[in-house]
């Protein structure tokens, strides 16, 4: 039996999880842009704190954290690849500084982009 507790809390996590889904697609869309927790905020009809607090509920994270994860990631995959500089996969994800982006790679990945972009090149 559900009670009127429960019931409250579901809708509370639906409501929550549509934000949170809204905010993962525009990131999705435009991660290799310059974007701003203002920008999500705004796309999503929420304000920066309110969106913040909501966010890190649901993921553990904040808004910005996760557009860095998202980009780094891309990036690990185009290094991958092989066929891109460590400078052209930096500049494809968003970032706009080389040097942010290596900090935030080896924060991640625990090696820089230029290593892990040597270890993934065919012998």
């Amino acid at each position: 039996m559900t009670s009127a507790t429960d019931h409250g809390r579901d809708l509370y996590d639906a409501a929550h999880s549509t934000v949170v889904d809204k905010v993962i697609e525009f990131i999705e869309e435009r991660y290799a842009e310059q974007i701003s927790l203002r920008d999500v905020a705004e796309a999503v009809g929420y304000s920066r704190c309110h969106l913040t607090t909501k966010f890190r509920r649901a993921t553990g994270l904040s808004v910005t954290a996760w557009i860095i994860r998202r980009r780094i990631e891309e990036a690990r995959r185009l290094l991958a690849s092989g066929n891109l500089s460590v400078a052209e996969a930096s500049e494809l994800v968003g970032f706009g500084d080389p040097c942010y982006f290596n900090r935030q790679f080896v924060r991640h990945f625990g090696v820089t982009p230029g290593r892990f972009r040597a270890t993934m090149r065919p012998e």
